[in-house]
């Protein structure tokens, strides 16, 4: 048994598949074969059931990728400590959630890899639940996440978001002014799921003033919300940060809304110091978060746990950045 052939493991056991794996790991299928059949033989043990649809794990094969992606992780952070540190390189995987992605990831990505093109970076892109999972498979390193306790995890506050009531661009709802949370009583919804935080922090709120939240669908795609508010399907209740995009477009319109909001964090394993390509990557964030959210440009966000009231010039900043791109 050797690294190799428990990393290709673990990739089988990602894709379920043989030939994806193949593919992704650019060898041979036949020789990818061969070596599983080889680890097999070592442990004594079937990994995998075959069936004409792909493989599933057996009983030795889970038990063997629960260890083995641990293994397999501390062992890349071991490889990128001793790295020379003048020169940040090795493996970094990232966890970010789709909702930011215009505001921030892919600036900040753009910049990281820009600035540090030896350190192979890896996004995973997904909500946070799935994103604080990750971490604790320590099959992701570090992530931006909405904060909700974090199961355990080092967390770290980063800025806290108001949440806007969105409804068609026709509807002509003010960026500028705030709303009451009854003012989306009984309104048709289209929200992300209940996998979701933003979700979470919804519910909560209605709950807690026992309005009525009439929901017709959930999707767990906040572009795809906001392309379904803005066909006048129904309104919705997103963070500025996910309807940025279709706002800049005049595809929408918005208000906040008044004591709603969600507070994002920095999160990471609490045993595991960050490596130099994680510290690097983690001041980098803090300082775009800053120069967006204390120059303005992102509506609704504060860097503090007391919400700052939203201005007129904070609006014409945040759709001049967005007209003019980043």
């Amino acid at each position: 048994m050797n690294l190799r052939q428990i990393r290709y493991f673990l990739e089988i056991a990602e894709h379920g598949n043989f030939t994806r794996a193949s593919e992704v790991l650019n060898i041979a299928q036949p020789a990818l074969s061969r070596q599983i059949r080889l680890l097999e033989e070592d442990l004594g043990e079937a990994l995998f059931i075959r069936s004409g649809h792909g493989v599933a794990l057996t009983a030795a094969g889970k038990a063997l990728r629960e260890r083995a992606t641990v293994l397999v992780y501390e062992f890349d952070k071991l490889r990128d400590v001793v790295a020379d540190q003048s020169e940040p390189r090795g493996h970094l995987t990232v966890g970010l959630p789709p909702a930011i992605s215009h505001m921030l990831s892919i600036e900040l990505v753009d910049a990281y890899c820009r600035q540090y093109a030896d350190v192979h970076l890896h996004i995973r892109e997904g909500i946070s639940l799935d994103l604080i999972a990750g971490i604790q498979q320590s099959k992701i390193d570090c992530a931006i996440v909405v904060s909700d306790e974090n199961q355990g995890l080092r967390s770290e506050f980063l800025f806290r978001e108001t949440l806007f009531l969105v409804a068609p661009a026709a509807e002509k709802y003010d960026l500028n002014q705030q709303l009451t949370l009854d003012r989306a009583a009984g309104k048709p919804l289209i929200l992300t799921n209940r996998m979701n935080n933003f979700r979470v922090a919804i519910e909560d709120a209605f709950g807690r003033s026992q309005l009525p939240m009439r929901v017709l669908a959930d999707s767990n795609s906040t572009s795809m919300i906001a392309a379904l508010v803005a066909k006048g399907a129904a309104y919705s209740i997103l963070p500025y940060c996910a309807i940025a995009a279709a706002l800049s477009q005049g595809l929408i319109s918005a208000s906040p809304i008044e004591g709603l909001f969600v507070d994002w964090a920095f999160v990471s394993p609490p045993q595991t110091e960050l490596t130099i390509p994680a510290k690097l990557f983690h001041q980098m964030l803090l300082d775009q978060i800053h120069r967006k959210v204390e120059g303005n440009n992102w509506l609704g966000a504060v860097m503090t746990t007391t919400p700052a009231p939203i201005r007129a010039d904070d609006q014409q900043a945040s759709i001049d950045m967005l007209g003019n791109g980043p």
